[in-house]
């Protein structure tokens, strides 16, 4: 039975940590597109893509030189820094797309997001890699997907109801904050 399962800590904290980070980016996710075409200049379907396209190039040029770097050193707490630190990032540009109205400030931010998730994320997979208990670690890997499942299905939910509402300046707001939450959860590690 499930309740005959024990969690370490640590997975406990990354896992409660990435619900946060990636609940608050559903917030807005799914009606970026919308954001792009009605609220930047010029915005088209075509910036959107291009847009999308920025991030994830930044983010596979970087992710391997970040975890090559981290590499080097045994210690976690380069790990551990390097996720806070690209969480950190994430968090700022969430916030900073309230003031923006060009689709070139949108691409530079792009290309920060793309830069912060390179740093985030070697660094959280590998504690996540170290701490997950023996024999266990389908059942952890699990239990993270069906709390960011269920955190992001509600989310979104929250975020097209609170875009409706409110428009996109809150939910920026929001998920810039839950975000470095989640950052912040890493010192907790």
């Amino acid at each position: 039975a499930i309740k005959n399962y024990k969690v370490n800590l640590v997975i406990k904290i990354l896992i409660i940590s990435d619900f946060l980070i990636w609940s608050s980016y559903q917030l807005f996710a799914p009606f970026f597109a919308i954001f792009i075409t009605d609220k930047i200049s010029y915005g088209s379907m075509e910036t959107v893509g291009i847009a999308v396209a920025i991030y994830l190039v930044v983010k596979s040029i970087f992710e391997i030189p970040v975890g090559l770097y981290i590499d080097r050193s045994k210690s976690e707490k380069d790990d551990l820094f390097v996720s806070i630190l690209g969480t950190s990032l994430t968090a700022a540009v969430y916030v900073s797309y309230i003031f923006i109205d060009s689709i070139y400030q949108l691409y530079i931010l792009q290309a920060i997001l793309g830069l912060g998730a390179a740093i985030a994320f070697p660094g959280w997979y590998a504690i996540f890699t170290h701490h997950i208990d023996k024999g266990k670690e389908a059942f952890e890997w699990s239990l993270y997907d069906v709390f960011l499942g269920i955190g992001m299905a509600a989310s979104s939910a929250i975020g097209g109801f609170m875009a409706d509402k409110y428009g996109f300046n809150i939910l920026f707001i929001i998920a810039g904050s839950l975000t470095a939450l989640g950052a912040l959860m890493l010192f907790l590690i």
